[in-house]
């Protein structure tokens, strides 16, 4: 049979890019060997710093020149920047990190203050981000640069490889937060399609559900060849948690197994900023609280290399601090920053923190570097015990660890020692966990089966008005009759359970007036169980069908049905006027 064009179920491969707060990076399988082995997914094969050193995934960051246009992502924009910072010449450029973190909307406002700052509430394609310096560019702008040259390194490296792929035979998937709003990822798409992927070859993949998908495909893998994965219980009718620690977030879901190996997810996700930049922040911190801001921001502004290279050794060290019994801690420092403390304060380096100096390295006591992860430890913690007191959660044997962060042994021996009834599993390299999770779900999408609303769906209406109940600011009136406007009609209520396979909501009304020619149906999300109304807190206009109903006759009998289907991560929302055939349909990000 001839392949269809642009048809994501008849391409040739399916390529996953994680676009990550802190780091990001992609991978890759081709149908044909996908079908004979889930797990056999290709990455890059390590992105190589200014060390030479490689690692699984790269930094997201973006250079942009003075002229606004695009120069370099990862570690080529890193040391760029910083050899001009260090030669005097960056006047103008514009650098961005860790900037992922403003694309959250007001959803995330329950998550604390240092959230709040980074919230956004709307995304558009005029909104814009700030750079380290505070120099805007639009958002747009640069994420699709971002994106697009994480696809342009992907089609060298896959052109090196073959040559008879083409744009048409691929099946892009992105990873986007499974606590980002409806907005977030309505701009992710956006991004994505200015960056040149056609939107019927592109999906959305929600990075906790990806990483569950990878580690049930890797067990069931280990499990047939006949290595012994008992540690990790993910047999049929079997619970799990997901902990997707990453780099801003850690996004917290759950999930039980179906007969056929297919999941189905037991409540809303929910997490928080508690990421691995948490930890980062923390040791900043401490470097500056030890050496003093002028100091710091001195020896920053002028040796940016060796800024950035120390904070490169804790970020190896974060990762196996914890595996051993030890009583100090021995990061290596640049010589130039102990040189500035003492052309500052005509000192020989000293603190009263009891970190001290030994050649070129600081020692710094254990117990001071586990005060850096206590912060967001004891937020994952606190939530996962929460968690675990829900009825749904009974029975439950595993939390599967997943992202950059869960590599910390800290964080990985401390979750281990808290729940010690539990089967505390993380996979190798779990970092490449969402990214070849979403590969294994752009092949089969269809592995997850239903999911719990994390919001409710409605549309407005007009329904009579009670001077008792509402307020007057809805009062309006259609042919003499008092309405009260502007009333939330709910579809699909938070907390149902949605079937990803066949499952459908609607909701039947009458046009305001009979002689209408068209109907406008507007569709509104809200964060609560049972919103009343189509303004307020918590409620939001996603978008509007506009459905042609030109034969009057009717009059006002002319019912019209709307509908909300949920198809992967986006609704498709339908109206159609019963006992016709004009019906319209839409597209939207969804749960």
């Amino acid at each position: 049979m001839e392949r269809g064009i642009n048809s994501k179920e008849n391409v040739l491969v399916v390529v996953a890019i994680d676009f990550g707060t802190t780091y990001s990076g992609w991978a890759y399988s081709f149908r044909k060997e996908y079908k004979e082995n889930h797990t056999n997914i290709k990455t890059k094969g390590g992105w190589k710093n200014f060390d030479g050193q490689a690692t699984e995934k790269t930094p997201t960051v973006a250079l942009f020149t003075p002229e606004d246009k695009f120069h370099s992502f990862g570690y080529e924009a890193e040391n760029k920047y910083a050899e001009l910072v260090d030669e005097e010449q960056s006047t103008g450029w514009k650098y961005f990190k860790r900037f992922k973190m403003a694309l959250l909307s007001d959803d995330t406002k329950q998550f604390g203050h240092q959230q709040r700052k980074l919230v956004t509430g709307k995304i558009s394609r005029h909104q814009k981000l700030k750079d380290v310096n505070g120099k805007k560019l639009p958002s747009l702008t640069v994420v699709s640069e971002c994106l697009k040259f994480l696809k342009d390194d992907f089609l060298k490296a896959l052109k090196e490889k073959v040559n008879f792929v083409e744009m048409k035979d691929i099946h892009w998937v992105i990873t986007v937060p499974a606590i980002w709003s409806d907005e977030a990822k309505a701009f992710m798409r956006l991004a994505a399609n200015q960056a040149g992927i056609d939107d019927t070859l592109l999906s959305l993949a929600y990075e906790p559900e990806a990483a569950a998908i990878y580690c049930r495909d890797i067990i069931i893998q280990k499990k047939t060849d006949g290595e012994d994965y008992s540690m990790a219980s993910l047999d049929p009718g079997e619970k799990f948690l997901v902990l997707d620690c990453g780099g801003g977030t850690v996004d917290i879901t759950g999930y039980t197994i179906e007969e056929g190996n297919k999941l189905i997810e037991l409540f809303p996700p929910t997490g928080g900023p508690w990421g691995g930049t948490e930890v980062d922040k923390q040791f900043q911190d401490l470097i500056v609280e030890i050496f003093g801001k002028e100091v710091w921001h001195m020896f920053e502004k002028s040796c940016m290399n060796d800024s950035l290279e120390l904070m490169r050794r804790f970020e190896g060290r974060k990762k196996v601090f914890g595996e051993n019994d030890e009583d100090k801690v021995r990061i290596q420092c640049p010589g130039e920053l102990f040189e500035q403390y003492k052309s500052k304060t005509g000192l020989a380096f000293q603190s009263e923190l009891g970190v001290k100096k030994v050649r070129d390295k600081l020692v710094f006591p254990t117990q001071i570097m586990k005060d850096l992860f206590q912060k967001p430890l004891n937020a994952i913690i606190d939530n996962v015990r929460k968690l675990l007191t829900k009825p749904e959660m009974k029975g439950l044997k595993t939390i599967l660890m997943v992202g950059g962060f869960s590599e910390s042994a800290l964080l990985y021996e401390g979750f281990r020692s808290i729940f010690p009834t539990l089967n505390v599993f993380r996979p190798h390299a779990a970092v490449l966990s969402v990214v070849k999770g979403a590969v294994i779900f752009g092949h089969t999408p269809e592995i997850i089966t239903e999911r719990v609303c994390a919001r409710t769906y409605g549309i407005a209406g007009n329904i009579p008005f009670d001077s008792q109940i509402h307020p007057q600011r809805c009062l309006g009136y259609y042919e003499g009759i008092a309405k009260c406007t502007d009333s939330f009609q709910t579809i699909v209520k938070k907390g149902a359970m949605i079937s990803l396979e066949h499952n459908s909501f609607e909701r039947t009304f009458l046009p305001t007036y009979g002689s209408d020619e068209e109907a406008s149906v507007d569709i509104y999300v809200s964060r609560d169980h049972n919103p009343l109304y189509t303004f307020g807190d918590g409620v939001k206009r996603l978008g509007s069908l506009v459905l042609k109903i030109p034969d009057t006759k009717k009059g006002k009998n002319r019912p019209i049905t709307v509908r909300i289907s949920f198809k992967g991560t986006e609704i498709v929302v339908t109206a159609v006027e019963q006992g016709t055939r004009n019906i319209v349909s839409e597209k939207f990000n969804s749960i």
